[in-house]
């Protein structure tokens, strides 16, 4: 069927599909290049027929491999994506590249809609307790009715503080039900005014309205103690334990939601700064 069409209309037809198209043989020159395969380069026929594919730039060497190119934007086009991939034809390859851009913009406009919607959500994933994002409105909250009644409060981190270590050595995956059991155990220790939530990757923060500094170590060496008898998933017959650290700060006059924490992470970087000492 295809002896009946006359050459000027396969031409017209190749030249006028939006995918950008071009023949290459076996030296790897290109021989024949259709109309949006000029477009989207900027270039003309006598500069890429004819012409080895290393002699062109590296963005139209880049048209010549397999999957996504990105072009940039220049003063004679727009930025585009493409899709391509190589067909055989017998002693020559056709390179195909499909425009995608808007494909591509349709999907990085979802995953920032992921990424609002996951900045708005106030849970952990791994845990179910509040996140960091949860925490500190909770925190605000509590610091303005403390400034405007002088009501006691106190803050608590707990630092897991060689969690990366066990994620080295026994996985994410052991490390989140690590992870599940300290938050089950920490909220069977909660009283029912109190906020406790995953402010870290391996720390939690609680969050203690009317609490003294005292009482809050109490709490402290309760968890403590509990924490030596929780499981180390994927860690049974090993070495391996778990190295906590706390940190603790009580409301004072005049304190805004940093300085509160900043008394409360003292403790902490200490600790974490003697870790770094002896580890060089």
């Amino acid at each position: 069927m295809l002896e009946h069409i006359e050459p000027k209309l396969v031409q017209h037809f190749v030249d006028s599909l939006p995918a950008a198209l071009a023949l290459v043989d076996e030296s790897d020159h290109i021989v024949w290049v259709n109309d949006s395969f000029l477009r989207i380069t900027s270039l003309s026929a006598a500069q890429v027929v004819g012409k080895p594919i290393s002699a062109m730039n590296a963005e139209v060497q880049d048209l010549f491999g397999q999957g996504h190119v990105y072009l940039t934007a220049t003063n004679k086009r727009d930025a585009f994506w493409l899709a391509c991939m190589s067909v055989p034809l017998e002693k020559y390859r056709l390179q195909y590249c499909s425009d995608v851009t808007q494909l591509q913009s349709l999907i990085e406009d979802r995953e920032h809609l992921k990424t609002k919607v996951a900045e708005l959500n106030p849970i952990d994933p791994i845990t179910g307790m509040p996140n960091r994002r949860a925490l500190f409105q909770n925190l605000e909250q509590q610091a303005s009715r403390s400034r405007r009644y002088g009501n006691s409060m106190s803050v608590m981190i707990l630092q897991l503080s060689n969690l990366i270590d066990f994620i080295k050595r026994f996985g994410n995956d052991k490390a989140n039900e690590l992870l599940l059991s300290v938050s089950q155990m920490l909220n069977d220790q909660m009283r029912w005014a109190d906020v406790i939530g995953r402010l870290d990757k391996n720390e939690f923060l609680f969050i203690l309205p009317e609490t003294e500094e005292a009482a809050s170590h109490e709490l402290r060496d309760k968890i403590r103690e509990h924490l030596t008898r929780i499981p180390l998933p994927g860690a049974e017959g090993t070495d391996f334990k778990l190295h906590v650290e706390f940190g603790l700060a009580q409301w004072r006059k005049g304190d805004d939601v940093g300085l509160l924490m900043q008394r409360a992470r003292e403790p902490l970087d200490g600790a974490n700064e003697k870790s770094a000492k002896m580890a060089s």
